[in-house]
C-alpha cells in the first residue's frame, strides 16, 4: 500500500531557524523539533510513498515571546525528491487572539489536501494532541472518510505546561486539556512514547509505543565552545532548568564532589537560572553556559565525562514520560547517569546507570563511580550503549515500525 502523508507539524524548517531564533525572546524547543525532524527524515528513507508538512511555528505570541505580530506563509522543503511543496501556514501572533483564529488558516489546506485523488492511501498525522490539529483532523476526515488519522503524543496535555500556568491561563489550559479529550475520538492509530499514556489518555483505538529516536548523525561539526573545554573532566546536563526536572538535586549532589578536577557544565534555561548563577559565583567549578546552539551542545556531550539526568521517578507524569534527553545522551557514546522512570522500559536497563534512592549523596556516588573509570572502561561503557540506540532506535527503524503500524 503507497501512503499519501499529510504531517501536521510544530516544527522550524531548516531554511529558516537562524532567522527564527534570531526572533524568538524565549526558549526554543529544540527537543521537539529534533523529535519531528528525526521522524519525517526516517519516514523519507523508507520506501512509503510521498509526504507533505503543513507547519504551524512553534514560538510563542507577541510582544513577550517573539517579535513578529503576524507570520508570514512560505512554503519549504523537507527533502530533495520533491520540488518545495511543505506549506508553513501564515498566522496572528498576537497574544490573547492567536489561539483562537489561527486554524482557520489551514482550512484549505486541508480541504485540498483530503479531496486531491492521487490514488495513494491517505494518511494525516498530528505532532501532538493540540486541540487545534485535533480539530483539523477532524475536518479532514468529514471532506475525506477513507482518510487514516494518527497522532504522535510526546507530551500529555495535562501536564504539558500545568505547572507553568497561573490565572486565565491555567483556566484556558483546562478548558484545552478537556478539549482534546472530546476529540481522541477521531484519531485511528496513535504513535505514545510509553504505554501508561494509553491508560491515561483513555485511548480506545490501536496504538504503538516508540520512546522517541537516537541521535544517530555522526557527521563532524567544529565546535569552538566544545573545543574550549575539550581538555576538562565535566559531569553535563543540558535542558529545561525546573525544578521538577531534578536541577536542585544535581546541584546538591555536586556540592557532594570535592575534586577539584571534576566540573559541573549547565546548558539551558528555566526557573533555576539565579539559582545556578549564585552557586556559580561561589563555586569555579560550576560552569553555567546558558541557552546553547544545539550543535554545540551535541559536540559538548560527546566530550563530556559522564551525562547526567536528574529527573526523578517522583511524580505523576514521569509515568507518561521517555525522556528525550536520555535517547541523546545514550546516543554520544558517553556514561549516562539516570533515574528509572516508570516510563523507561527494562531494555535499556543494560545501559543506564540508576542510582538506588532519590537522595543527592546517592546520585554524587553514581557519577563519581563513572568519573573514577579509566578513559578506556567509560568509552567500553559508552559505546555499549550507543551501539544499543543505533541499533535499535534509529530514526530509519522507528520510523519503519510506524508505517507498518499505520498500513
Amino acid at each position: 500500500m503507497s501512503l499519501d502523508i499529510l504531517f501536521l507539524g510544530r516544527l522550524f524548517p531548516r531554511e529558516k531557524e537562524d532567522e527564527i531564533k534570531s526572533k524568538m525572546k524565549t526558549g526554543m524547543q529544540d527537543a521537539a523539533n529534533a523529535l519531528q525532524w528525526n521522524i519525517i527524515d526516517g519516514f523519507e528513507e523508507n520506501d512509503f510513498g510521498t509526504m507533505k508538512i503543513i507547519n504551524y511555528l512553534p514560538v510563542d505570541a507577541y510582544p513577550n515571546g517573539y517579535t513578529d505580530k503576524f507570520i508570514d506563509g512560505f512554503t519549504f522543503q523537507h527533502t530533495g525528491k520533491y520540488d518545495a511543496q511543505d506549506v508553513n501556514v501564515s498566522c496572528c501572533n498576537i497574544f490573547g487572539i492567536k489561539r483562537f483564529i489561527n486554524k482557520m488558516y489551514f482550512k484549505k489546506y486541508i480541504k485540498k489536501w483530503a479531496k486531491e485523488d492521487n490514488g495513494k492511501k491517505k494518511v494525516i498525522l498530528s505532532y501532538t494532541a493540540t486541540s487545534m490539529f485535533l480539530s483539523l483532523v477532524k475536518l479532514a476526515k468529514k471532506y475525506n472518510k477513507s482518510i487514516i488519522s494518527g497522532c504522535i503524543i510526546a507530551d500529555i496535555p495535562e501536564f504539558a505546561t500545568a505547572s507553568t500556568v497561573k490565572g486565565i491561563k491555567k483556566l484556558y489550559h483546562r478548558m484545552q486539556v478537556k478539549k482534546c479529550a472530546n476529540l481522541y475520538g477521531n484519531v485511528d492509530r496513535y504513535v505514545l512514547l510509553t504505554e501508561q499514556m494509553a491508560q491515561k489518555l483513555k485511548i480506545e483505538s490501536p496504538h504503538i509505543v516508540v520512546e522517541g529516536i537516537a541521535t544517530t548523525d555522526d557527521s563532524a561539526y567544529s565546535s569552538q565552545l566544545a573545543e574550549k573545554y575539550q581538555n576538562e573532566k565535566y559531569i553535563l546536563y543540558s535542558g529545561t532548568l525546573n525544578y521538577k526536572f531534578g536541577i536542585g538535586t544535581l546541584l546538591d549532589a555536586f556540592e557532594e564532589i570535592s575534586d577539584p578536577d571534576v566540573k559541573l557544565m549547565i546548558c539551558g534555561f528555566g526557573e533555576a537560572e539565579e539559582l545556578i548563577k549564585e552557586k556559580q559565583k561561589n563555586n569555579n567549578r560550576i560552569i553555567f553556559l546558558g541557552r546553547v546552539d544545539r550543535k554545540d551542545v551535541l559536540e559538548l556531550q560527546k566530550r563530556a565525562t559522564v551525562l547526567v539526568n536528574p529527573r526523578q521517578n517522583n511524580e505523576e507524569f514521569t509515568k507518561y514520560s521517555f525522556p528525550s534527553k536520555n535517547l541523546e545522551y545514550l546516543s554520544s557514546g558517553v556514561p549516562l547517569v539516570a533515574y528509572k522512570l516508570d516510563g523507561i522500559p527494562d531494555e535499556y536497563d543494560g545501559y543506564i546507570n540508576y542510582p538506588t534512592d532519590d537522595s543527592a549523596k546517592t546520585l554524587s556516588t553514581e557519577i563519581l563511580k563513572i568519573c573514577a573509570l579509566t578513559d578506556e572502561e567509560r568509552t567500553l561503557l559508552g559505546k555499549k550503549a550507543k551501539d544499543f540506540v543505533f541499533t535499535n532506535k534509529n530514526k530509519v527503524a522507528q520510523a519503519q515500525r510506524i508505517i507498518e503500524f499505520i498500513k
